[in-house]
Formats: C-alpha cells, structure tokens, sequence
C-alpha cells in the first residue's frame, strides 16, 4: 500500500528511480534477511554443544533486524548509482570555468576591509564595596 502511494505520487518522469528505489529497498531488505538467518544459524550451530533454550520470538527478532539495515544499505547503493556523475561531464565542465574554487556572489562591489574591533577595557574593580 505504501508503495502503490509512493509510485502513485510521484511524476511521469520519476516513476522510474521511485520503482528503481523501491524494488532496491525490496531487494536489500531479502538480503539482510538471509545474512542474519546466516549468521544467526552459524551462532546457534557454533553453540551447538550448550542447552541454550531461545524462545522463537527471540531469534525472529534477531532475524528481523537485519532486513531493515539491509534495505537502507541498498537503497544507499541505488542512490549513489544514479547520482554518480561520469568523470568525462565533470572534466568538460571543468574547463569552461576556471574561478569554480574561488567564491562567487554575483557581486561587482569592491573588497574592503573590516575594521578592527575596538579592545575591551579592562574591568574596574574596587576592594571597596559597591555603593547601596
């Protein structure tokens, strides 16, 4: 329901990274699940020679808390594939502005310099009390 919200709500033209988004959250959420049934299965045979009595309860909500992680990792993924930029863009857009690493503003006013601070007094005090 969530999902058909998501993709209802978003445009023509990104209707397609919100499915992308969307089947990677899907995707990492599977993966995260079968890394922690693998890790969980490999602690549980490691302490196969205990009695260790684990409620069902507990080693589902060991499961479940891998899937989560699990889906914002691949979502981290998705998002870093689509906004990566190609170096070849970045170095024809490098040659066309050579003051990129200097600070802009729009801005054709002078550079004047700020005037120093005046130094604060010093404080007076007294061994005498203050007058009432």
């Amino acid at each position: 329901m969530l999902f058909k919200m998501i993709l209802d709500g978003a445009k023509a033209e990104e209707r397609s990274i919100a499915r992308g988004f969307l089947k990677h959250i899907v995707a990492g959420f599977a993966c995260g699940l079968a890394l922690g049934t693998a890790l969980v299965a490999g602690i549980f045979l490691s302490f196969s020679h205990l009695e260790l009595h684990v409620p069902f309860v507990f080693v589902a909500a060991m499961l479940l808390q891998f899937g989560p992680i699990g889906g914002l990792i691949e979502a981290g993924v998705y998002l870093s594939r689509i906004t990566d930029r190609s170096r070849d863009a970045a170095e024809a857009s490098q040659g066309d502005d050579d003051d990129e690493d200097r600070p802009g503003g729009g801005t054709k006013a002078p550079v004047t310099p700020a005037k120093a601070a005046p130094s604060p007094r010093a404080p007076r005090s007294s061994p005498l009390p203050a007058p009432a």
